[in-house]
């Protein structure tokens, strides 16, 4: 773990997140409590975590590309995505926990976009 008052080098980032217990596993926080979460810091390149986000980007462009606008009688204007970010810099969804809500690294909002209005003859 790097120290927490030095200043970042450039091309950088610091990141303040959940401590990755085990490589790999994509469960981090599900099944704990509260209590059993760690947080750390860490540095990840800017270049490498624009490549984590881009790629967690494109995933929820593939899960919400066909979402009907209306679902049970209700419009679908906009669709909200908390991201949590690790210590490492790993980039995953965060789920519906209430003990982590805030907590998130990243909010994403996407807005239904406008039809384009019709052309005038």
């Amino acid at each position: 773990m790097t120290d927490p008052t030095a200043p970042s080098s450039p091309g950088t980032m610091r990141v303040f997140g959940l401590e990755d217990s085990e490589p790999g596993r994509v469960d981090r926080g599900t099944f704990r409590r509260p209590e059993e979460l760690r947080f750390g810091r860490g540095e990840i390149p800017v270049e490498e975590f624009r490549r984590r986000v881009g790629q967690f980007l494109a995933s929820v462009q593939d899960v919400i590309a066909d979402l009907p606008a209306a679902v049970g009688g209700y419009q679908l204007d906009q669709v909200v995505v908390s991201a949590e970010v690790s210590a490492k810099g790993q980039v995953s969804l965060l789920g519906t926990g209430g003990e982590l809500a805030g907590k998130s690294g990243l909010t994403f909002t996407f807005k239904r976009a406008d039809p384009p209005a019709p052309a005038a003859d």
